[in-house]
């Protein structure tokens, strides 16, 4: 699998850069608590996947020191992500970032913070956009609903975890495809939208198949279709929306990097921490207890594909611009 073949060749990458940093400064980092900044909610799909991961990446990271979360939901990511770019550079603030909702703010303003703020560290979930409605809905598929837009032009409220984030760009491509128009419901990430949804505020919610499928899987929610390129094996009755007609892979990558300018063996011990993770067994399980599909890139890698997001996500705004 890709996955492991990544893994693999990255581990290569950064032992031989582990090799070149100093022996006991590697060794010691980190000496006290690392702050890990998660740019959404609590209980939303980028909290869960940080919380799973920390274990293991405590588990190869060289030091005593422990990793504390601190979220900073808000402004669709971007109070977070600009968080991480100011923090101290020493190695001891990171963060979980989320493509493309990291890149969406550069291309309708100037945040405080560009690509080059970041020290990339690797990839660790590629989380494929899914649109659900509560079990008890009227819609029972997804062509019900598009059936139902295309005779209420505007009228039907679907929730998303901030406009310009993540989901919000993945349903503005479905809907741009399918010529459709719906009120879109922005919250400060998908664990409330996920509460509107259940309490019937609205009628439909996009976000992550790893925040929806639990709630699927507990008769809580119906997953109407998932822009993943395939079927996921945990949730084999979920359809793709490639299967439904709409050729469309879209959702959130979720990865960790840290403020650029961080000492070189902070940053090599973090990247070799986070190759390890994910190719831990028992951190594997615990991803797909928690469905969140892994899809490991190296910190190369992941720093290539923040830059080829950018020029995708330039070319969604030239068809249809969000937040104007």
């Amino acid at each position: 699998m890709r996955i492991f073949r990544a893994i693999a060749a990255a581990g290569l990458a950064v032992s031989a850069l582990a090799m070149g940093a100093s022996g006991s400064a590697a060794a010691e980092y980190p000496e006290r608590n690392v702050t890990m900044y998660v740019a959404y909610s609590p209980g939303g799909g980028t909290d869960v996947m940080a919380h799973t991961l920390i274990p293991y990446l405590e588990k190869y990271l060289p030091g005593d020191g422990s990793i504390v979360v601190e979220n900073k939901p808000g402004a669709g990511g971007e109070i977070g992500f600009t968080a991480i770019a100011t923090a101290e550079n020493d190695g001891y603030s990171i963060g979980m970032i989320n493509v493309p909702a990291v890149v969406t703010p550069l291309i309708q303003r100037t945040p405080g913070y560009d690509l080059d703020s970041f020290e990339t560290l690797g990839n660790v979930v590629s989380d494929p956009g899914t649109i659900v409605v509560r079990e008890d809905s009227e819609f029972q598929t997804l062509d019900d609903l598009v059936t139902y837009v295309r005779e209420n032009p505007g009228s039907l409220p679907i929730g998303n975890s901030a406009i310009g984030g993540s989901t919000h760009t993945a349903l503005l491509r479905f809907l741009g495809m399918a010529d459709l128009e719906v009120t879109h419901v922005p919250f400060p990430g998908s664990a409330p939208s996920r509460t509107a949804l259940l309490g019937g505020h609205v009628a439909a919610s996009i976000m992550g198949l790893g925040e929806a499928g639990p709630y699927h899987q507990e008769g809580k929610l119906r997953i109407l279709g998932t822009m993943a390129s395939e079927r996921w094996d945990e949730v084999p009755e979920a359809p793709t929306f490639k299967e439904l007609g709409y050729d469309i892979v879209a959702g959130s990558d979720r990865g960790l990097v840290a403020p650029a300018g961080i000492p070189e063996d902070a940053a090599t011990a973090l990247a070799e921490a986070v190759r390890q993770a994910v190719a831990d067994p028992e951190f594997q399980a615990e991803a797909r207890k928690q469905l969140l599909p892994l899809n490991y890139l190296p910190p190369k890698e992941h720093r290539e594909h923040l830059a080829e997001t950018l020029t995708k996500m330039e070319e969604v705004w030239e068809r249809t611009p969000w937040g104007k």
